[in-house]
């Protein structure tokens, strides 16, 4: 049986930063991944607020992502443009930078202190008592530690085989969200009631376009697929811009949940694992993450 101090399932934003600054403490970590690469589809999140350079920047790494990224002095809450140039640091703006870029970046990070990262792995459960926590992976291997953290997302494992509640208000809107190309030039910008059209590479032009949609329904029974996103455009639209090859969709809605608590004996919770919130400026759009 391996033995680490603390033991980080899931190896997003979340989790490999946190297993930078254990590592930076000294502290024996290991970070659990199921991809087995730090490849990351599509555009996905596409910027870095000002506190969080700052905090790259206390490592000595800003300069690894402000060398991929492009900086913008203004941010968007609620479609309302602020400028931000005027804020007391160093760092007052946002830097576009799409979570495909940076995400490797951290990993890069990560690995150069020596963290160990088993990808093609999983948490699938766990025991603990008062002195350590057994974690379960999906190889049947088992990893002792002080501590687990679940960094694995607002679906994840760690959360619900700790028995922790998940509270708050259910969705009332739901948007679909997709990358993708479109045959016909599309109706570039935002929507009066949220979302649009925006093309991921804005300095380039052309697609691939990213695509946030408010939907009639609220509640869906499965993933939306193709043909949903084709009739969703042509009910806003009037057409669907011949859209076709998508590099991803998903959907996303207003649901608001805090973990009860953050704790549970020796396993803890972080990121998205404690906490899912409607996101902010253009739902996904451009004018948050413009590169």
């Amino acid at each position: 049986m391996t033995e680490h101090a603390v033991v980080v399932a899931g190896g997003g934003p979340t989790g490999l930063m946190l297993a930078g600054e254990l590592a930076v403490a000294g502290v024996d970590v290991v970070i659990v991944e199921p991809r087995t690469s730090q490849v990351v589809d599509g555009s996905r999140a596409g910027g870095l607020h000002a506190r969080t350079i700052e905090v790259l920047d206390q490592r000595g790494i800003a300069d690894r992502f402000l060398a991929e990224g492009q900086q913008f002095p203004m941010v968007a809450f609620g479609g309302i443009p602020m400028d931000i140039s005027d804020f007391p640091t160093r760092h007052n703006y946002l830097l576009a930078l799409w979570q495909s870029l940076f995400e490797p970046i951290l990993a890069g990070w990560v690995s150069e202190l020596g963290v160990p990262i088993l990808r093609g792995h999983e948490v699938v459960g766990f025991t603990q008592d008062d002195a350590r926590v057994d974690v379960d992976l999906s190889d049947g291997t088992v990893l002792r530690a002080q501590y687990l953290v679940g960094c694995d997302g607002g679906r994840n494992l760690v959360r619900k085989a700790s028995d922790i509640d998940f509270v708050g208000v259910e969705a009332s809107t739901s948007w679909m969200i997709a990358e993708v190309e479109m045959e016909d030039e599309p109706e570039i910008g935002m929507r009066p009631e949220g979302g649009g059209i925006g093309p991921v590479n804005r300095a380039e032009g052309g697609g691939p376009f990213r695509v946030v949609l408010v939907e009639r329904e609220v509640d869906h029974s499965g993933d939306p697929t193709l043909e949903d996103l084709s009739e969703a455009l042509v009910a806003t639209y009037g057409t669907d811009f011949g859209v076709h090859s998508p590099t991803w969709i998903s959907r996303f809605t207003d649901m608001t949940r805090q973990a009860g608590s953050y704790r549970q004996g020796r396993v803890l919770l972080a990121g998205d694992a404690a906490h899912v919130h409607p996101p902010q400026g253009g739902q996904g759009l451009t004018g948050r993450a413009d590169r």
